[in-house]
């Protein structure tokens, strides 16, 4: 069965506290759980950088009528999208890793809006993107 994988990076619009950062999971776990959608959420420095899986219709659904429209965030950006094999994060109704320094450097080109563009261009940087991502995922596991 193919899997539908999105990612996509915004800029916070205002400082996210502990707080707030677990109201926000308990919210996307809660209509994650009840779509069928799994993934990973990235928060740091102001930036958000969100894996999602599920079928293709209900993540572009989620993706478009709610993540894009949240007032929380800014200008987001659709990074990868792709049909996969498997799930990453199947596991986790929606996963959460705060990004530290040594992170933001491995996503550092993806991170700023402007250099979202080129890193859509090169070939590449998806490819990048989803080792990063598949790294956090194996971090997690090993806990």
């Amino acid at each position: 069965m193919s899997v539908f994988q999105l990612i996509y990076r915004s800029k916070a619009n205002s400082y996210f506290s502990d707080e707030d950062l677990i109201l926000l999971l308990r919210q996307c776990r809660t209509k994650n759980m009840e779509k069928n959608v799994t993934g990973l959420l990235l928060y740091g420095y102001g930036n958000f950088i969100q894996l999602l899986e599920g079928e293709e219709k209900v993540v572009f659904d989620l993706y478009e009528n709610r993540i894009a429209l949240d007032p929380r965030h800014s200008s987001p950006v659709v990074l990868h999208r792709k049909n996969i094999s498997q799930r990453f994060f199947k596991d986790w109704s929606m996963a959460f890793q705060p990004l530290n320094a040594e992170r933001v450097r491995d996503l550092s080109g993806f991170l700023a809006p402007e250099n979202s563009s080129k890193a859509g261009k090169n070939l590449l940087a998806p490819l990048r993107l989803l080792e990063v991502m598949q790294g956090f995922a194996l971090d997690m596991r090993k806990r």
